[in-house]
């Protein structure tokens, strides 16, 4: 019943997953891995190509850093994607996509999952917001791609773009794509995974989310189907902020002064806001400060 898409940085999964995934799913699947050992795809290309071999109504697209932590998580998924207004579904995602780049939860973030920490002291936690959600799904538009899922015929209407290289955006992308569409997206709270690593938010993170917001920007912003209208009769202001913090983490993220000078003043007169005008007053200088007292980006 469901395809389990996974692009794998070995020549196979891991016997963990593969075990892990038999013992918990509860309906018949299939894992189509695709071997990206030497690099050889991006993550889009890769994911397009699984969709094409896969055999099941269902596809999940899922990191191979992952191990399932409900039982029956595959009875609850079908669940969620019969209804046919579902797009996507995740574990991870937020309520709008605003016109300037930011990431998935700028929001509100809607999240259930055991995330394994880097250089804290606490190894791994599991994360669950809003904390006292007690239903099963959250309405969203941006998800993660640790682990995504859709009927397969929602490929009559979206692709992954295999113009975005490497490992990042593809979920910003696509989930923008069902959304436009005229589906919605969620984040479920009846499926939960324990996710290894971290990501990586490096130069790369930064340029694709930057052409991918340029790539929509007619269509932006996005809004989840619950989002208060007075969220989104206010968006100047917040959009302002955005841009700062946009700002600010292309500067900690290795960007000349002169690339971080024009994509802010594209995204500014892409606002045509006083707020968003305001941001790129002495802006080098706020670069340079940045830089000195904030060099690393966390």
């Amino acid at each position: 019943m469901i395809s389990i898409i996974i692009c794998s940085r070995h020549p196979d999964i891991s016997a963990s997953l593969r075990e892990n995934m038999e013992e918990t799913i509860g309906v018949e699947f299939e894992i189509v891995t695709i071997d990206n050992s030497h690099g050889k795809y991006s993550n889009s290309s890769a994911y397009n190509r699984g969709v094409e071999r896969s055999l099941y109504p269902y596809v999940c697209f899922v990191h191979d850093d992952v191990l399932f932590r409900k039982k029956n998580w595959g009875t609850n998924l079908i669940s969620h994607l019969a209804d046919k207004k579902v797009g996507i579904v995740g574990v991870a995602g937020g309520k709008m996509m605003t016109n300037v780049p930011a990431s998935w939860a700028v929001g509100g973030r809607c999240i259930h999952i055991i995330q394994h920490l880097k250089n804290k002291k606490t190894a791994h936690v599991e994360v669950k917001d809003p904390s006292d959600f007690t239903g099963n799904r959250l309405p969203v538009v941006l998800l993660d791609g640790v682990f995504l899922a859709m009927r397969k015929d929602l490929f009559d209407v979206v692709r992954f773009d295999e113009t975005i290289p490497g490992f990042h955006g593809y979920d910003f992308d696509i989930s923008a794509q069902a959304v436009i569409a005229g589906f919605n997206n969620y984040v479920v709270y009846d499926i939960l995974l324990e996710h290894f690593s971290e990501g990586n938010r490096d130069a790369s993170y930064y340029i694709n989310l930057t052409n991918i917001h340029k790539k929509w920007e007619n269509k932006l912003p996005l809004f989840s189907n619950d989002e208060p209208d007075k969220v989104r009769k206010n968006m100047d202001s917040a959009e302002a902020k955005i841009l700062a913090k946009y700002i600010r983490r292309l500067a900690r993220t290795g960007f000349s002064v002169a690339e971080i000078v024009s994509h802010a003043t594209y995204f500014a007169n892409l606002l045509n806001t006083k707020a968003a005008t305001n941001k790129l007053r002495f802006i080098r200088l706020k670069i340079l400060f940045e830089r000195l007292f904030n060099p690393k980006w966390n």
